[in-house]
């Protein structure tokens, strides 16, 4: 029986996309005052200068938190690093690397990072369409 090693892929700590492997810039990062570090994409300094969408990279510091959040577009979050428990109004629930999880207009959401672990997210919103 032969044991088959996976290759260890190295973290890209910018959007890659697919099509010419062109880079999306992150803006500055920016600390908030729960520790929260996020660093929002620079689109109109990129070949996709009109996305419909924001998208931004936040971490939350091992036994952190996000401030509560509620809002009027829709969002999507996908886990990169770390582990925690998400709060959706007021339904708790674990994720970790790879969870995408996503929240409709004015679904109030908070993340923990209380796993001992520091949580690296990546966030993309739009406007909701009228209802």
């Amino acid at each position: 029986m032969t044991t088959r090693r996976m290759a260890q892929v190295p973290q890209v700590p910018q959007f890659q996309a697919e099509t010419g492997g062109v880079r999306v810039p992150f803006g500055p990062t920016e600390v908030e005052s729960d520790g929260v570090t996020v660093a929002e994409a620079d689109f109109a300094r990129s070949v996709f200068p009109h996305v419909p969408f924001k998208t931004a990279r936040f971490t939350v510091p091992p036994g952190g938190t996000s401030s509560p959040d509620q809002h009027a577009v829709q969002e999507i979050w996908v886990v990169h690093a770390g582990s925690g428990t998400l709060e959706v109004n007021g339904e708790r629930s674990l994720v970790g690397p790879g969870s995408l999880v996503g929240f409709a207009s004015q679904a109030r959401h908070e993340i923990f990072a209380d796993q001992s672990e520091e949580l690296v997210i990546y966030s993309f919103w739009w406007s909701a369409p009228d209802e």
